[in-house]
């Protein structure tokens, strides 16, 4: 017997409904909001769009159409004039993302369905009827549970917020409790707020089930009424009969609608490439710009290989001296040396390729400082030649630091996403090729640095601390391997000990590491207070945040969270740094970022220093294991309260400027200040709350926040920081006037000018204008002590080698500096770093550096 033949299938987009839901409900998880860099809000297009696509992916449909709302009256308003009237108006900035939405879909070339005076339910209830008669199976992909009642052998609903439920006739009476026919009759009697369907008085959704289950619909429950036992239930029947069969005249979707159809127009088509990479564009959809692929270059393009040191001479002796030269190092953007070629271009088109193994016939160019070489990355370039024996000198442009200064966004500025964003081309693995992009964009990033003003900036600070960093990171720093096995012994011992004892409270043993095995212990078998925060797929969240509320009344909570550091700090750094250690050196090299932070910081990683924590003793014996080389010290420098000093001077507030100059500490007079008292009568305590509102108002903390931070009620909370701003007026003004002026220009800038663009600014949704609002006041105290460190850096460096100092600089952490100097010079070095450190730039208050010298990095703090 053959096999029966597939029925083709129609997939119906429940457009609107899906947009609301997939808006407010990312918008309940506090996910930060998505905006493109001109404040375009972009969440709910983004979620719409991620749907249409896991739906091509996952179905490959061959009969498509997304159905939108009728623009005008519907009949159901028509004769129940509050039907959805709790509905409230779409959020402003949902609003505007709806034509981007429409855009996407007619990119997509899928079909719109729109009819006036008919909802989308009753179009998609009716070209289900009419696809299933033409023998299709229809998909209606909704997250609406009215749709339900349309299901049956060859009607289907796939909920894409569930995960890409799928509801066939067996899968709706298991949700529903009712058969998909009788779906409209449940939400008769139990109403539905949503909607506004008003219902039967006293009905909930368990009387409604089992009315309906005895009575089979909301016509025989009517008639039937006088057999109801429940005099509530009996009473509503008997009482609201016209309400209740208006309620399912409202519930029940129309199949019968007036419209026209027909089923080769919804056939399945392929994407319009280009206005779908138009519309991603502007949307700033870059990871799905990167799926759809940059266009080929198709222009003409001279390409060759240098294949002889003549040749290299030839090539080089026709580009004139001051002639600027792109020089890539990396196949990919992602490689380092040993590489096959290097790529030069001086000409856009034109590129030439070296091989590495005539590299000694390009030592003199690439040594010559006064020959002008482009980069992107330049300090990879110069730690890649330098394992080759070459001093590469000369790198005066570097395209990825043009890009970072232009648009503060660390994914943007690699060569590849240039070259994709700015010239919408693919760049491939030649260096030849990668030397050509990169000179043809350096000329408009050049000219668009200097015409916003970023010049000094990149020449003083940026492009001198690539040098900088490249010899910090040959540097490396020695570790303490002994120290660490020493470290990762008792660690272990500790991890065991908190287990065993986790594991007696909870009455069982189970995986503290898993997420759902312990929110299951925590909240079902200890039953703690669940918080309404929830991880992925539904299960309470214990995050980090929710643990924290929960740790000072639970002791197990406290246990988790001991063992959680440990377990992180034993394999992030413990066991992680003997490996990540480089044989041949016997010290570890981490890799420093120039364009890793949005506000100018560097950022790390192969291992991240940044983050080691300092304020725990586990931390502070994680240091000790940093030593210089034998024989030599350790040299640390440290900003003292650079970000209050800095708010000091850009406020101008008398009170911070007064106590920063007489010296005093900053926290005790806060404390007086805020709470009326002399200096000597504060205490601790006092102290410790005062440095939290201090630090506290640079990361525009909210009442509530302060109240978590310090255990104290929020009505407390606000009281300490109302009395600080009626103290420090001139941190109110500052705040007040810095927040005013962003909202005006759409950026921030420290006072060396650097510019973070702060698009949210302006933005119609409270949460991400709160947001924005506290970037805009933080960003240009933290960009500022960033952009001062490396000044300091790139000074200090140069003292370093033109004073002939044995002496080498090995990490940047924050604001900390880490150097190794021998015995003799650690006096001289200690006077100069704290010299330099302390006179980068001058402020109405003093900048105050603490140097320490030690056996190792904790001892010398």
């Amino acid at each position: 017997m053959m096999g029966q033949v597939p029925r083709p299938r129609l997939f119906l987009i429940d457009s609107y409904g899906f947009i609301f839901r997939a808006y407010h409900a990312r918008a309940r998880t506090g996910a930060p909001p998505m905006r493109t860099s001109t404040g375009l809000s972009t969440e709910a297009v983004f979620i719409f769009t991620n749907m249409l696509r896991k739906l091509a992916k996952t179905y490959k449909p061959e009969y498509i159409a997304a159905v939108f709302e009728s623009l005008g009256p519907t009949l159901r308003e028509q004769e129940f004039a509050e039907y959805k009237a709790n509905r409230a108006e779409a959020p402003p900035d949902l609003g505007e993302q709806i034509p981007y939405v429409r855009r996407v879909i007619e990119a997509l070339r899928i079909p719109i369905l729109q009819y006036k005076g008919f909802e989308a339910d009753d179009v998609i209830g009716t070209i289900s009827r009419l696809a299933e008669e033409a023998g299709f199976d229809v998909v209606i992909v909704s997250s609406d549970k009215d749709m339900l009642q349309l299901v049956n052998d060859h009607v289907f609903m796939l909920d894409p917020a569930k995960d890409d439920t799928w509801y066939d006739p067996a899968q709706v009476e298991q949700f529903m409790g009712v058969k998909p026919a009788q779906v409209a009759d449940l939400l008769a009697l139990k109403g539905d707020s949503i909607d506004n369907i008003p219902g039967a008085p006293g009905i909930g959704d368990k009387g409604a089930k089992d009315l309906i289950e005895r009575f089979g619909s909301v016509e025989a429950a009517l008639d039937g009424a006088a057999e109801v036992d429940r005099k509530m239930y009996r009473d509503s029947l008997q009482n609201n009969r016209e309400r209740i069969l208006l309620s399912k005249r409202l519930a029940t979707i129309e199949i019968q609608v007036p419209i026209e159809f027909s089923i080769d127009a919804v056939k399945a088509q392929e994407p319009d490439q280009a206005a779908l990479k138009q519309v991603y564009k502007e949307l700033e959809f870059h990871s799905h710009l990167r799926e759809l692929g940059p266009g080929e270059d198709t222009r003409a393009r001279d390409y060759q290989v240098l294949n002889s040191a003549e040749d290299i001479d030839r090539w080089l002796g026709e580009i004139p001296a001051a002639a600027p030269v792109a020089v890539a190092v990396a196949k990919s953007g992602e490689g380092e040396f040993p590489l096959d070629t290097v790529g030069l271009a001086a000409k856009t088109g034109e590129a030439r390729a070296v091989p590495l193994a005539l590299i000694a016939g390009l030592r003199s160019f690439l040594e010559n400082a006064d020959r002008p070489k482009i980069g992107c990355d330049v300090k990879s370039a110069l730690l890649a030649f330098s394992k080759l024996g070459i001093e590469a000198r000369g790198f005066k442009h570097d395209i990825m630091l043009y890009a970072f200064l232009l648009d503060a966004d660390p994914g943007g500025c690699t060569l590849n996403e240039l070259s994709h964003r700015r010239m919408d081309l693919r760049l491939g693995a030649a260096p030849e090729q990668h030397a050509d992009y990169a000179l043809e964009l350096y000329g408009a990033l050049s000219r668009e640095v200097d015409s916003r003003g970023l010049r000094e900036l990149y020449e003083t600070i940026e492009l001198p601390l690539a040098r900088v960093l490249a010899r910090i990171e040959s540097n490396g720093i020695r570790i303490d391997r002994h120290e660490l096995k020493r470290l990762s012994d008792l660690m272990e011992t500790e991890i065991s000990r908190l287990t065993t004892e986790i594991h007696q409270v909870a009455g069982k043993p189970f995986n503290i590491s898993s997420p759902q095995q312990l929110g299951r212990v925590l909240f079902e078998d200890l039953k703690l207070p669940a918080p309404v925060k929830y991880g992925k797929g539904k299960t309470i969240s214990t995050a980090a945040d929710v643990l924290e509320e929960l740790a000072p009344e639970h002791e197990i909570v406290r246990k988790v969270l001991e063992y959680r550091q440990l377990c992180k700090l034993k394999g992030t750094y413990v066991d992680a740094l003997p490996e990540l250690m480089d044989a041949s050196t016997g010290r570890v090299h981490t890799s420093f970022t120039q364009t890793g932070a949005t506000t100018g910081r560097l950022s790390s990683s192969n291992p991240n220093l940044q983050n080691i924590p300092i304020r725990t003793e586990l931390g502070r014996e994680i240091r000790a294991a940093f030593i210089p080389r034998p024989g030599w010290k350790l040299v640390v420098a440290d900003y003292s309260q650079i970000e209050l000093r800095l708010l000091a001077h850009m406020s101008h507030d008398a009170v911070l400027v007064e106590a920063f100059r007489n010296g005093e500490d900053i926290h005790t007079r806060t404390a007086a200040e805020v709470m009326g008292v002399p200096p000597l009568m504060v205490t601790p305590d006092d102290r410790r709350k005062a440095k939290a509102v201090n630090f506290g108002i640079v990361y525009g903390i909210s009442p509530f926040g302060l109240s978590q931070q310090l255990g104290i009620s929020r009505g407390e909370a606000e009281i300490y920081i109302r009395s600080y701003f009626e103290r420090y007026t001139g941190v109110k003004r500052f705040i007040e006037a810095t927040i005013a002026e962003v909202r005006r220009t759409g950026v921030t800038r420290t006072l060396l000018g650097r510019e973070r663009p702060i698009p949210e600014m302006n933005s119609r949704n409270p949460t991400a204008r709160g947001f924005a609002e506290r970037t805009a006041v933080n960003s240009p105290l933290q960009g500022t002590a960033a952009d001062l460190i490396k000044l300091a850096m790139v000074r200090i460096d140069g003292r370093l080698e033109t004073e002939n100092y044995k002496a080498a600089m090995l990490l940047q952490v924050h604001d900390e500096l880490v150097f190794e100097a021998p015995p003799e010079e650690t006096k001289k070095l200690t006077e100069m770093v704290k010299h330099e450190m302390e006179q980068v730039y001058q402020l109405a208050v003093p900048l105050v550096s603490d140097v320490g010298v030690g056996e190792n990095w904790r001892d010398a703090k």
